[in-house]
């Protein structure tokens, strides 16, 4: 059972109220229309006393910045540059603005011979070494994508409209600067910096500064970035005096007292000379007090969960640790694979983060699993197209993040911007603020009297801070020695673990450690006998690891043997795809295999299609592609070769079938018809309905046809109201051939309820849900009567994670009287698909309230062994409320009395259940 504490509920109470809680109902925000027409210049590289201004047309030849303070008094004018180089109906027309006053508002306009821009404008940056107020930052990251749909270009037309939403201004007033990170284009093209980079970003580039990060695809066609060279000037740019070997392809600048640091770790330019201007930058970094915070920018990852081979070793390796050298640099932003991911590194207290933009689709089912890893470095993996804006607190020398979502790559082009589930949905927050002492040290609880057997469960004692800040990580150890250098067990988890999805239709995120109670560990059943040394620490919500606890000592006098086991990933390969095996707790007796069989044979009678020995106590064995489609299976062999150690895991070879309902919402009587294509055609292959919650093999299906050809329909009539999904098996088992495809049947179908609709104020309260979606962002929320979900926040939201059916504690000891309702909604929409549910909350009952000589009397109803506080107020203030007294009920009411002040004009007093 789940329940909410007070402050959880207070905290999420001020969230509402500021608003951060928010939906529309298109992801394309109102007016949207595409790329403005005529000039729109771009703007880079700006200072708090100079400014770059770009833009491109077809064939002129001059072009002329006119500018000035007033947008009616454009009085200067600058004759800019313009390269005739690039190819026909290529000319690049740029110019510096220079002689500029810092955190000024300046207005422009870009003219040629015959043709200029509307007058724009742009505010400089504060001086350098400024420690107050905001500096705001927008993180668009690989847009390379070129394609009629504009992907790019839509994501910054949802960001403008959500940002301006967010902070009730233009963007421009909002955010000081945009950074990209890498592969700004799909090949180094001047068609695709012109129409690609320039003009998807021209909704903000005539306001806002845009800066760049080289990434593998600028080199493509253009291995000398001679293109890239001629469009961006970053050669003025340097960080306390410091002059990159190559400051077009990596370079430093600041703004305020904040750091940015652009470097290349492509091939070419992975080299001593940037590595050791890295060096240089950090050590200017230690010393210099008007900086401090400092952020890097990498296209190739630190880190990747998907492509996991596909990563800067430069960076992770020589680049990271030397950042890593001074607090300052608290976060690195990668590009490269097109996802959105964030993690903490393990021993630093660094973020690293990739913005992977509107590229090429990459989700869950792009790499075969060899190429996935949940590492314990990357806490959350998202495969929506993203934005990030980064919100530093000068003063406070403390960044915020917010990542938002638009689009997924999987849904269809006709829908993806228009899916309610996208809309500019908050995905992820975190943030880093300096001088803030870490966690409180720890301890590991455990007695450890006597010698133990397995179960052993490692319990850390709770998380404990006084700086606000929630726990994020623990990190248990295990080792031989006291000196923690021979490591049985080192494991680092967090709260939570965003990584997979629950597939189509929804594509929905998953928390892996839902449930799960980081401040516990399992120990591995197959530590063989002996002494073993443990200890633990705890990280929180600003990155910062607690010191190591006390060491404990305790014995193993016997070890659970753990049977051998193989696995796969999946139950369907294409034809030619490869199969991974992999195999855990091999007795290691010598000449253990992995063998591929046909189904029907026997092994030691038949021979393997394919074998391979198991060399370890773990491993994967890898096998050639098959071109034999039907069923097969993995066995797990002794070294006889007859005898098989594991259960046998079936998979099936062929393409994969494809299921497809007429519709995703049926209502109550109607026929549910389903398509089917690429089925193997087998006479006893046959497709079951199953209820959300069941699984084939461990539940009856709800209803069931055979689907005996390769392509065909099959219809389901009479099916009852709940949430279903179908799928395709083979010869009359339970072998999934296809991914599970899901639908509903009726409105509303998912239940709430209470065992009573009238509560107490004060009082906890237990809603229970049934029949629910089964999707892992469906919610309950409570709302007052009268509010429309999306239009005013809800008062709680309860995310049930997944489950069907289940109950969750409101303990709101705030919630004050008055009528309320409850509703289960779906997918992090707000999309109702239960009966609401009104209740109501029944106000504290004062049964007696009387002024006697000076004192005030008073007697209400209670409820045994809670507590009350008195609170008073004198001018009815709510900040002015001060707690009197607080007492204890023993039976069904409690009296007390209260002496007031002859010189005081008013006292108001009121009662709250503790």
């Amino acid at each position: 059972m789940l329940s909410c504490s007070r402050s959880e509920f207070l905290r999420l109470s001020s969230l509402g109220t500021l608003g951060l809680f928010t939906s529309r109902a298109l992801a394309l925000p109102p007016g949207y229309t595409g790329t403005p027409s005529g000039i729109r210049p771009y703007l880079q590289s700006i200072r708090p006393d100079s400014v770059w201004v770009s833009w491109f047309t077809a064939t002129e030849t001059t072009g002329t910045i006119h500018w000035g303070t007033s947008p009616d008094n454009l009085s200067n004018n600058l004759a800019v540059t313009t390269d005739t180089s690039l190819g026909d109906g290529y000319r690049y027309h740029i110019g510096r603005i220079t002689g500029l006053s810092p955190n000024t508002r300046y207005f422009y306009r870009a003219a040629n011979s015959v043709n200029s821009s509307n007058v724009f404008h742009f505010r400089t940056p504060i001086q350098d070494g400024t420690k107050t107020g905001h500096i705001r930052v927008l993180v668009a990251g690989d847009n390379q994508t070129y394609t009629p749909e504009r992907r790019h270009e839509k994501l910054i037309a949802c960001a403008k409209y959500k940002i301006e939403q967010l902070y009730g201004v233009p963007i421009e007033d909002a955010i000081d600067l945009v950074i990209t990170t890498g592969d700004q284009v799909d090949r180094g093209i001047m068609l695709h910096y012109r129409d690609l980079h320039f003009r998807f970003n021209s909704l903000i580039s005539p306001y806002l500064p845009i800066m760049t990060t080289v990434g593998n695809h600028e080199l493509y066609s253009d291995p000398a970035l001679s293109n890239y060279r001629k469009l961006f000037r970053y050669s003025e740019l340097n960080y306390g005096g410091i002059i990159s070997p190559d400051p077009q392809i990596y370079y430093a600048y600041k703004i305020g007292s904040i750091c940015f640091i652009h470097t290349s770790a492509e091939p070419e330019h992975v080299s001593t000379a940037q590595t050791n201007w890295i060096r240089q930058v950090v050590n200017a970094l230690k010393v210099d007090a008007t900086t401090d915070l400092c952020v890097s920018l990498v296209h190739r990852p630190y880190k990747a969960a998907q492509g996991i081979g596909d990563t800067s070793a430069w960076f992770a390796n020589q680049i990271m640790p030397i950042l890593a050298e001074t607090e300052k640099h608290i976060l690195t932003i990668s590009g490269h694979h097109h996802y959105y991911h964030r993690g903490q590194t393990r021993d630093w207290p660094i973020y690293h983060m990739v913005s992977g933009g509107t590229a090429s689709t990459q989700d869950w089912s792009t790499f075969h699993y060899d190429y996935l890893a949940a590492y314990d470095e990357i806490q959350k993996t998202h495969f929506n197209w993203a934005w990030q804006v980064l919100d530093f607190d000068l003063a406070n020398r403390k960044l915020e993040v917010r990542c938002f979502s638009e689009a997924h790559g999987r849904f269809a082009e006709s829908n993806r911007w228009t899916t309610q589930a996208y809309n500019s949905r908050l995905i992820d927050s975190f943030h880093r603020r300096l001088g803030v002492p870490a966690p409180e040290k720890p301890s590991i609880t455990n007695a450890f009297t006597g010698a133990l057997n397995h179960p052993i469960t490692l319990v850390s004692s709770p998380f404990a801070t006084n700086t606000g800040e929630k726990l994020n990580s623990t990190w248990f150890q295990l080792a031989t020695d006291n000196s923690f250098i021979n490591l049985k067990l080192n494991r680092i988890r967090d709260v939570e673990k965003i990584y997979g999805d629950t597939g189509l239709p929804f594509l929905e995120p998953v928390d892996t450690h839902n449930r799960i109670d980081i401040l516990t560990c399992i120990l591995p059943t197959s530590l063989p006998p002996g002494t073993y040394c443990v200890r633990t620490r705890h990280r929180d919500s600003n990155a910062m690891w607690s010191a190591w606890s006390d060491v404990k000592t305790f014995e193993i006098v016997s070890s659970v043997s753990t049977a051998p086991r193989i696995s796969i990933t999946k139950s369907t390969f294409g034809p030619g795809e490869t199969v991974s095996v992999a195999y855990e707790n091999n007795p290691e007796l010598g000449g253990e295999s992995i063998g591929i069989y046909r189904k029907g044979d026997t092994p030691g009678l038949a021979a393997a299609a394919a074998s391979q020995t198991a060399v370890g106590r773990q491993g994967i064995t890898t096998f050639a592609p098959n071109s034999g489609s039907g069923e097969w299976f993995a066995a797990f062999l002794s070294h006889h070769g007859n005898t098989e150690l594991a259960p046998r895991i079936a998979f099936h070879v062929g393409p994969l079938p494809t299921l497809i309902p007429s519709k995703q919402n049926y209502s109550e009587g109607e026929t549910v018809r389903l398509d089917y294509s690429n089925a193997p055609g087998g006479s006893k292959d046959w497709i079951g309905i199953y209820r959300v919650d069941r699984n084939p093999g461990t539940n009856a299906c709800q209803a069931w046809k055979y689907a005996d050809a390769a392509s065909g329909q099959v219809d389901f009539p009479f099916l009852p109201k709940g949430y279903y999904y179908a799928v395709l098996m083979a010869n009359d088992g339970y072998l999934e051939l296809s991914e599970r495809v899901r639908f509903s049947v009726g409105s509303l179908i998912a239940r709430v309820g209470m065992a009573s609709v009238k509560v107490s104020e004060g009082d906890p309260f237990t809603v229970t849900f049934s029949e629910a979606p089964g999707l892992g962002t469906d919610w309950i929320g409570l709302f007052r009567n009268g509010d429309t979900p999306g239009q005013q926040a809800e008062v709680y939201r309860f995310q049930v994670n997944g489950s069907t059916v289940g109950q969750f504690v409101f303990d709101l000891p705030d919630l004050p009287a008055g009528r309320y309702w409850v509703a289960m909604f779906t997918n992090g929409t707000h999309t109702e698909v239960s009966p609401r549910l009104y209740f109501d909350v029944i106000p504290l009952v004062l049964e007696e309230t009387r002024l006697e000589n000076d004192q005030m009397k008073l007697r209400w109803r209670t409820a045994p062994g809670k507590s009350y506080t008195v609170q008073k107020n004198s001018a009815l203030a709510e900040s002015g409320w001060i707690d009197v007294q607080t007492l204890t009920a023993t039976g069904d009411s409690l009296q007390t009395t209260l002496p007031l002040n002859a010189n005081q004009p008013s006292a108001y007093f009121r009662i709250r259940r503790n």
